[in-house]
């Protein structure tokens, strides 16, 4: 698996999943559910309930296996092309922008909500004008740049 994710996402998932699978192994739908979840991915019942079919051995899934399962989804879950959707979403003339009020609103009252602060923060660090127009493209680019650990 390290050639699909880096040593740092890899202690990232073994923390994660020895956190929850305290036994050194996932023994239902549930947790495996759970663990993914915790670790930013949004996977259907649907798939979860064919990884661990898929990757279950004596109905216990090792870490091992469970690095296969998230390497599974993390090929179907596609952030850029989801937000990049959601953006088109709004934008009903196809201009490639979006009001930010809009957005403002959107980050404030849906999902995981953000507070007004964290969303002036985000405008801030991106440029984007309170009333302005937000150009997308760079918008959903900027917010899936990795922030340095330095």
């Amino acid at each position: 698996m390290a050639k699909f994710f880096s040593q740092t996402d890899i202690d990232k998932f073994r923390e994660c999943f020895f956190f929850h699978a305290r036994r050194g192994h996932i023994s239902n739908e549930q947790e495996l559910s759970l663990i993914m979840r915790s670790l930013g991915y949004s996977p259907t019942t649907k798939e979860v309930n064919k990884y661990f079919n898929k990757y279950a051995k004596d109905n216990k899934i090792e870490f091992a296996s469970f690095l296969e399962a998230m390497h599974d989804q993390s090929s179907v879950e596609n952030p850029e092309k989801e937000l990049m959707n959601a953006f088109k979403a709004h934008d009903k003339e196809r201009r490639g922008y979006v009001n930010a009020s809009e957005i403002q609103h959107i980050m404030m009252s849906m999902g995981e909500r953000l507070s007004r602060q964290e969303v002036d923060a985000i405008f801030r660090e991106m440029g984007v004008q309170q009333g302005g127009q937000i150009r997308y493209n760079d918008f959903v680019k900027s917010l899936l740049t990795p922030v340095p650990d330095y």
